[in-house]
């Protein structure tokens, strides 16, 4: 018979198998089904993240009543014994804009909250939704003591409920999407009741109402330990003044700029000593012209960061486009000015030399992720030259200008992950990744297996509902 303390040891062992298989849903819940030691464990992460996120349906069914998808795991993490391990819960997708009682997901959310006692993120994003869906629901926000994290848009920041939102405290990151008028004009005194916990502020889409004065008032509230920032698109706001704004911001480490082309460059360059990941976020860039000036702007906004560790590349729309012209001029300053520091190299689609990516597995020895868009030789190029990067651990590209769907083998990816960098565990081209992990074989030696990468797309995001 076990005793007590070998039974808490078994359990804990378990429980870090569980959190490495965090996110593959398939395998937590069969877990699930083994014993009560597993079931708890399992739980744990099967109902950490709460997600209630209904696709799109073109037809309203009337005979609908229940809000909830079948495949949200938000009515069994409600249930007593797994409210308890609630750490995030997400509302999003396209919720009905039905009123109640007819739709009574208003008052599920709001009773499901009092029990999720340990709840530390709430991000309440809907597409469609009904006005009256948080009514209730903020104010039982204001009596957890556990939140931390705020991720809201229009449902929650306009005229009627911004007022109750502001009143939430001591939070350390707050998302606003598409902040407008009622709530910037909130903003200032709210960010003043956070200033001793918030560390992350993130402006996020369509910042229109955004301007040079609303920028300046969150200074003296921010400016001593704001560490992660982001600003979506505002044509109110010039690169002068977004960058004199984050000259004041001397502990930033991470930031997210939308970028739009202006014809007046800024004076000067934003000094930002500690950061140390920047994402650009772009539109439609059509010509050589367009890429050459969005290099340029890039360049400025990191210029004065000497410890940058990633730099990514993020396409702000859902168009279907592709880059004509490489950004070999970037790739020359990151060679050139943070070779030794970077980490993180993600180009999404922008297009990339086979030239300047083999300068880059040359000099950024540090790399441990690289996504690129280029030729088709870019293969060629990248198991002929990072043999020498030993931290590299994903790499992803995307092969362009070619005439047919370009295609590789899998025994031609095995290759390069078996004889490639060794520390390399992901490879994806055009969108199909593999995974390289270790085995043990019955003769008790180790094989290094390549195959293509599971989908591990949670179930409240997948097309179809299970």
């Amino acid at each position: 018979m076990s005793s007590p303390r070998s039974s808490g040891l078994v359990y804990d062992l378990i429980a870090r198998v569980m959190e490495l298989s965090r996110d593959d849903y398939a395998l937590l819940f069969h877990s699930s089904l083994v014993n009560w030691e597993f079931n708890r464990a399992a739980s744990r992460m099967l109902y950490s993240r709460v997600v209630v996120s209904p696709h799109f349906k073109p037809v309203l069914n009337l005979r609908d009543t229940n809000p909830i998808p079948e495949s949200s795991n938000f009515i069994s993490a409600s249930l007593p014994r797994n409210a308890q391990y609630v750490l995030s819960l997400e509302i999003s997708g396209y919720i009905s804009s039905r009123p109640p009682p007819r739709n009574m997901l208003y008052e599920m959310i709001a009773s499901a909250i009092k029990t999720f006692v340990n709840l530390g993120s709430v991000r309440f994003v809907p597409k469609t939704y009904h006005e009256e869906l948080f009514v209730n629901t903020l104010p039982a926000l204001l009596d957890l003591h556990s939140l931390t994290e705020l991720i809201v848009n229009a449902s929650c920041s306009d005229d009627a409920r911004a007022p109750l939102l502001v009143k939430l405290g001591g939070l350390r990151k707050l998302t606003l999407f598409n902040p407008g008028r009622a709530i910037l004009q909130l903003l200032p005194d709210w960010l003043g009741r956070l200033s001793r916990t918030l560390v992350q502020l993130h402006l996020k889409n369509n910042c229109g109402s955004v301007t040079p004065g609303v920028l300046k008032s969150f200074i003296p509230h921010i400016k001593d330990n704001l560490r992660a920032f982001t600003l979506g698109l505002s044509y109110s706001l010039t690169d002068d003044d977004v960058f004199t704004f984050l000259g004041n911001l001397p502990h930033l480490e991470r930031l997210n700029l939308r970028y739009y082309w202006q014809l007046k460059h800024p004076p000067r360059q934003p000094k930002l000593t500690s950061l140390r990941s920047f994402t650009a976020i772009y539109s439609r860039i059509h010509s050589k012209h367009d890429v050459r000036e969005f290099s340029k702007w890039v360049r400025r906004a990191i210029a004065g960061s000497p410890r940058l560790e990633e730099l990514r590349l993020t396409r702000g729309d859902d168009s279907d486009w592709s880059h004509t012209t490489a950004y070999d001029g970037l790739v020359d300053h990151i060679v050139a000015k943070h070779s030794e520091t970077i980490r993180v190299l993600d180009f999404g689609a922008a297009l990339v030399g086979v030239g300047k990516l083999k300068a880059v597995l040359k000099s950024c020895v540090r790399l441990e992720e690289v996504s690129v868009a280029a030729d088709r030789s870019a293969l060629t190029v990248f198991f002929a030259n990072s043999s020498c990067m030993t931290r590299l651990r994903s790499a992803s590209f995307q092969i362009s200008n070619t005439k047919k769907a370009f295609r590789v083998d899998d025994a031609d990816i095995a290759k390069m992950m078996q004889t490639g960098p060794p520390s390399l565990r992901r490879l994806s081209v055009n969108d199909v990744p593999w995974e390289a992990f270790w085995i043990v074989n019955t003769d008790d030696n180790t094989h290094l297996v390549v195959q293509h990468a599971e989908d591990q797309t949670p179930p409240w995001y997948r097309k179809t509902d299970v």
